[in-house]
């Protein structure tokens, strides 16, 4: 999906974007509770059973970046941005946070793919 410009966002783009962050975050919580379900099995009797969850620790981390692309594409909708050192809004053509003075690196816009999962082309 192209980003419109700031002039072109609607209430709706907002809303559609807060209900991704939301399946995002519920998607998320879903994770962690079949990987505690799943480690809690696995390792009542065997604690050396770790690495068969790095697939799912790792999907839980792209949730938690995925989650991240989602907020800072409803700042940009906003004009703002997050400042990743102390967590300062700023307009979005900052370089620099006026806060913690850090320099300001590119805002993270592209969705990542869960392993062994289908992309939701709603989410893309």
């Amino acid at each position: 999906m192209a980003w419109k410009a700031q002039n072109e966002i609607s209430a709706t783009d907002a809303k559609r974007i807060d209900g991704s962050i939301l399946q995002v975050d519920n998607h998320k919580k879903n994770m962690i509770y079949q990987l505690g379900e799943a480690f809690y099995k696995a390792n009542k009797d065997n604690a050396d059973a770790v690495a068969d969850y790095k697939v799912t620790i790792d999907n839980i981390n792209k949730l938690e970046y995925n989650r991240k692309v989602w907020i800072n594409r409803k700042m940009k909708l906003q004009g703002m941005r997050i400042c990743e050192g102390c967590g300062n809004v700023l307009p979005y053509e900052s370089a620099f946070c006026n806060r913690c003075g850090v320099k300001l690196e590119a805002v993270a816009e592209d969705l990542l793919e869960l392993e062994g999962e289908q992309p939701n082309s709603e989410n893309a």
